[in-house]
């Protein structure tokens, strides 16, 4: 079996499937890969540390992406054993009964929300909460930050929020959560972002039934008569050909339908646009792709938020349902000079100038550190505007274009003016006036003109959570790409397993869902093979 990625949902899946002796696995990684953790860059193991974000960090894929008309920005996307579970900051919340029930009416009923429960308490060892409905002996510790130990504005946050009426709720991964304010669920232990790398993949890396290569970025999936056999890769700058009677993509919802399309495998107009030869005519790949958009702002406060514990950048988070979506405020800080990662500021020098009163990289990185480093996110966690993965050339080694076109439909805009006006409501409560709290560059004025709101979360959006790209369906649905076994329609012997299958994005960020993608079909493939 060869699996192309080691991320979130390859890390689990090839780990999984290696506890099975009478299985061979070989893993792909386009980045480094490491033998022990001691290898691995500091930034990949300190939460609170989101470096590898940064552009150009051997950690981080080159993307570039539109996220609107006329604004291309880096994208960040983990690299190396690991992939974004190593880069990302460490937020751990299970998808909602809702996502899955909109799955199973998509013609996904092997993904109904009670049998994807299973999945995530195995892979799950919640340090807080234990019951039915909580793992206990996984491979990825969940902890919150204890409000005693956590930084000072966290107490603040909690109760401008239930100032406003909403309700606490303590435990993010209940399987009917009430929403409200509670801590963030975080995969942290002693310190350490605990992503795919050390909890799946480190600890199998003895087993002699799989070998991980490094440096091995897949260029095409090789096909005999509409059946996969191997991956054409390029390792350490030498091509190189892998055979395997299983083929599993798990590159991420960028680098996934982009390797499925210059392979032949995608909608046959567009291959033959860039010469591509058509192997199979699949016209959802690369299409539909959706995110979580936020709006980062800057929140300045009288307190040194550096002082702050050194397990994650995010300690308490409010959920709600309003315009039709589920909505999320997240304050966060990091540390020092790391915190430029999280913000973008390299990334999207004019958005992060007009949130932190800046016009230049240098003006933005003396008002980042005069803000104490903390930052505000505001989530829509469905939208109705969507995105696209598109082929620029069909040269494998030429990134694909990204287009996320957020903010283009209407309602989208109904749900961001919705959410900023809450937190500009919190923002404004007597806990967080009283430690000179307030979002920059948010003032009465704009929140009450729907039109100048607008703009101000136009200038501030951008994302980190793609998914869609390859949907799960059923035949019947002309734009599904892979059934709900993960098989990619049409072509025997190759399955997709990572965000890109999600019919609908979940609604919280997608990382304990891709691996719990990754421990479900480990069982799926176990199973097959052994009848």
């Amino acid at each position: 079996m060869i699996i192309v990625g080691a991320g979130s949902t390859g890390g689990a899946l090839a780990a999984r499937l290696s506890e099975d002796p009478d299985l061979t696995v070989l893993l792909l990684e386009g980045g480094p890969v490491y033998s022990t953790a001691d290898e691995m860059p500091q930034e990949l193991l300190a939460p609170a540390v989101v470096a590898a974000g940064a552009p150009g960090h051997p950690n981080n894929w080159a993307y570039m992406g539109e996220v609107r008309p006329g604004l291309r920005i880096p994208y960040p996307r983990g690299k190396g054993l690991g992939g974004s579970s190593s880069i990302n900051g460490c937020y751990y919340i299970r998808g909602l009964k809702d996502d899955f029930d909109t799955w199973v009416k998509l013609g996904n009923d092997e993904w109904a929300f009670d049998k994807v429960q299973q999945y995530y308490k195995r892979m799950e060892r919640d340090l807080d909460f234990d019951g039915d409905a909580h793992g206990s002996d996984g491979p990825i510790p969940v902890m919150r930050e204890p409000l005693d130990r956590a930084p000072e504005f966290t107490s603040a946050f909690d109760d401008g929020c239930h100032a406003l009426g909403f309700g606490s709720d303590p435990d993010k991964n209940d399987p009917r959560p009430e929403g409200g304010v509670g801590p963030v669920p975080l995969n942290i232990f002693e310190g350490r972002r605990i992503g795919t790398a050390l909890a799946y993949l480190l600890p199998a890396t003895g087993r002699p039934n799989l070998t991980i290569v490094g440096h091995a970025v897949a260029r095409r999936v090789l096909t005999e008569k509409s059946r996969a056999v191997g991956i054409e890769a390029i390792v350490d700058g030498r091509p190189q050909v892998f055979r395997g009677d299983e083929i599993v993509i798990s590159a991420g919802a960028l680098r996934s339908p982009h390797l499925l399309m210059v392979s032949g495998i995608g909608p046959a107009e567009h291959l033959r646009e860039h010469g591509v030869d058509v192997v199979h005519d699949l016209s959802g790949v690369g299409r539909h792709m959706t995110d979580h958009p936020m709006v980062s702002a800057a929140w300045d406060s009288r307190l040194d938020l550096v002082k702050q514990p050194e397990r994650g950048a995010m300690t308490s988070v409010l959920h709600w349902t309003d315009e039709g979506s589920d909505l999320e405020i997240l304050p966060f800080v990091t540390k020092n000079s790391d915190m430029l990662g999280m913000t973008d500021v390299f990334a999207r020098p004019v958005q992060a100038a007009k949130a932190m009163r800046g016009t230049s990289a240098k003006a933005v990185t003396r008002q980042a550190r005069a803000l104490r480093h903390a930052m505000l996110g505001i989530v829509v966690e469905k939208q109705e505007s969507r995105g696209a993965v598109t082929l620029v050339s069909g040269d494998p080694d030429q990134l694909p274009d990204l287009r996320w076109n957020l903010l283009s439909e209407p309602q989208d805009h109904v749900r961001f003016r919705a959410a900023i006006r809450v937190a500009f409501e919190i923002f404004n409560s007597a806990g967080l006036r009283e430690i000179g709290a307030s979002i920059v560059g948010l003032d009465a004025k704009t929140v009450g003109d729907d039109k100048k709101l607008d703009q101000w979360a136009f200038d501030r959006v951008g994302g980190g959570h793609p998914s869609g790209t390859c949907r799960m369906g059923p035949a019947s649905d002309d734009q599904a790409v892979v059934d709900q076994h993960l098989r990619v329609h049409g072509i025997d012997g190759l399955r997709v397993a990572d965000t890109s299958i999600f019919p609908t994005i979940t609604s919280r960020g997608p990382n304990a869902t891709a691996m719990m993608v990754g421990e479900y079909l480990a069982d799926l493939m176990k199973h097959e093979a052994a009848h």
